[in-house]
């Protein structure tokens, strides 16, 4: 009986993996492309069989010209491969990661206020950092209450912060004062939100509301079926999610009155690192369902801060090197959603709460949630 290619690819993977030279900064950098480059073939059934035949012969390639005892020039070897892949690698780099860093922040969650704006300080000023390193870093940064600390505390950072906007470095994704509560909190409460936080960049910054179009609840534990209504009065147009939303990566939420707003629903979450592994599960899958080619990776260490790494950007350098993967962009928010705005793909509409799991969420950490209704 033949062999399937799941066979016969892992038979060709052990025997590359048992090689002499299996090892170095190419040959992971092959590992990588071929992993891709298998998964990638799946969305294209009239080209699978074909593509399935590079990659074993790429494989084959690789192995017995490492597998001697001379010495060998890895990187030629690779780029030999590299051209033996060349038709998927075309067709990737009609697909586009955008890598969005950012650096979530929980407000004042077991800390006291002191603590929320010395890891907002270190924060920025590391982002800040980093954007004189690498020119092309952009970063994406909710909460108006980030920005006030840095204002009234840390004037100087206020001051860089701002020159970054005005550069279009630094993506404004506050359209709340912070990421806050979105089941038990009143509409009323909500709409001060977004009325508050629509004065307070229009008078620092100069931003529009429009300026402004997403509502950022990564870490949201429940998502009421009137947010859309409310939001959408308020400027908001686009969602960003990971919790309690099982279901589409992509799709139009719908409130009772109709008002219906574009959502995403990051399957991998939002404390990332750049990684092509975790990349391209992430970005196959959205694909896979969406048809689009654009596909929105968060990145940065975040919960305490910190945000985007060196090491991050370092990793997107040599990896936008790639031949044989998707193209890879360090991008705002903004890029990714008005590029699925400009595809105008056809949805699946949800109309309902976004409220699915993490059972108990409300009964815990009661005294604060005390404290808010002593405040309301």
């Amino acid at each position: 009986m033949d062999m399937s290619f799941e066979e016969k690819f892992d038979q060709a993977i052990h025997a590359l993996n048992q090689s002499r030279g299996a090892e170095g900064v190419s040959f992971e950098r092959f590992r990588a492309e071929i992993d891709f480059a298998k998964q990638f073939s799946e969305l294209f059934p009239d080209k699978q069989a074909e593509w399935e035949g590079l990659i074993l012969k790429a494989i084959e390639q690789v192995t017995k010209s490492i597998a001697g005892s001379g010495a060998v020039d890895m990187e030629r070897v690779i780029g030999k491969a590299e051209e033996v892949l060349a038709p998927i690698g075309k067709k990737a780099k009609e697909y586009t990661i955008h890598c969005c860093g950012h650096a979530h922040i929980d407000m004042n969650w077991l800390w006291p206020w002191q603590e929320t704006v010395n890891v907002s300080h270190d924060t920025f000023a590391t982002v800040d950092q980093l954007m004189e390193e690498f020119p092309e870093f952009r970063f994406s940064q909710s909460q108006a209450s980030t920005y006030i600390a840095m204002e009234e505390y840390c004037p100087e950072i206020f001051a860089k912060i701002k020159d970054r906007v005005k550069k279009g470095q630094w993506d404004i994704t506050a359209s709340m004062w912070v990421e806050g509560e979105k089941n038990f909190v009143s509409g009323e409460s909500l709409c001060r939100h977004m009325l508050y936080t629509r004065q307070y960049f229009k008078q620092r910054m100069g931003l529009k509301p429009e300026d402004i179009k997403i509502d950022w609840s990564p870490d949201t534990f429940g998502h009421a079926h009137t947010i859309p209504s409310i939001v959408s009065r308020g400027g908001v147009s686009r969602y960003y999610f990971c919790r309690t939303g099982p279901g589409p990566w992509l799709f139009k939420w719908r409130s009772p009155d109709g008002s219906e707003i574009l959502a995403y629903n990051d399957k991998g979450g939002y404390n990332g690192t750049i990684d092509p592994n975790a990349m391209r599960w992430l970005m196959c899958g959205f694909v896979k369902e969406t048809g689009l080619k654009d596909f929105m990776f968060m990145y940065g260490v975040g919960d305490h801060g910190g945000g985007p790494t060196r090491r991050d950007l370092r990793k997107f350098r040599e990896i936008a090197k790639w031949p044989v993967f998707p193209t890879v962009k360090l991008a705002t928010t903004d890029d990714f959603y008005s590029a699925v705005e400009k595809a105008n793909p056809k949805l699946p509409v949800i109309d309902c709460d976004l409220n699915f799991t993490f059972e108990g969420c409300y009964t815990a950490q009661s005294n604060i949630k005390r404290a808010n209704r002593v405040s309301e």
